[in-house]
């Protein structure tokens, strides 16, 4: 930075002696050229601006060396923090990248797992749906043989009853009534035993 900086004071140098100059010839062309007094008035002033120039000069050159430092640091470490953002951005990139190249893997390995459950579920509802219906074919011959024997036995006892009931026609028909009497008499003798 100094070097720099001293490339830099030559030609402040440069420049101020040329104004200088150009000062001094407006001056003379202006007066004419023929004083002595003028001449040496703008001596003084020549001077006085040197001596101003030169003070001001010692006195804000560290500041404004310090300035261009600091924002030339500033400056860096701006460009750091946006190199390492940059950097940063990149990675989440390729992160994001390779990311979605697996997504497409991800989808198909979803999608066998999915396939499989569905097809173990499948088999899983046919084998219940083969035991339910197992079952109601067994259900279904009790209940046939159930009502078989049902129908059997209110059959005996439609039999039954319509023998009883020809039974006791021909009884009816056929008896008489001394043969009554003698059948009431049978039963309260057994009864009173």
């Amino acid at each position: 930075m100094k070097r720099r900086f001293r490339n830099i004071l030559p030609r402040v140098i440069s420049i101020v002696s040329v104004l200088l100059l150009a000062t001094f010839a407006v001056v003379l062309a202006s007066e004419g050229g023929g004083e002595g007094s003028s001449l040496s008035t703008m001596i003084w002033r020549v001077v006085n601006f040197i001596i101003l120039m030169a003070l001001l000069w010692k006195l804000l050159a560290d500041k404004i060396k310090t300035y261009f430092v600091d924002r030339r640091e500033e400056i860096a470490q701006m460009i750091d923090e946006a190199d390492k953002a940059k950097a940063d951005a990149e990675a989440q990139y390729a992160d994001i990248q390779q990311k979605l190249k697996n997504v497409e893997k991800d989808i198909q390995d979803i999608k066998g797992a999915i396939m499989g459950e569905l097809g173990s579920e499948k088999a899983r509802i046919i084998e219940e749906g083969k035991v339910a219906a197992e079952r109601i074919i067994q259900q279904a011959k009790w209940t046939a043989e159930q009502e078989v024997v049902k129908a059997k036995n209110e059959l005996k006892d439609h039999v039954v009853e319509m023998a009883g009931d020809m039974a006791s026609g021909m009884i009816t028909k056929s008896m008489t009534p001394d043969d009554q009497k003698r059948i009431l008499e049978e039963y309260l003798e057994k009864v009173v035993r």
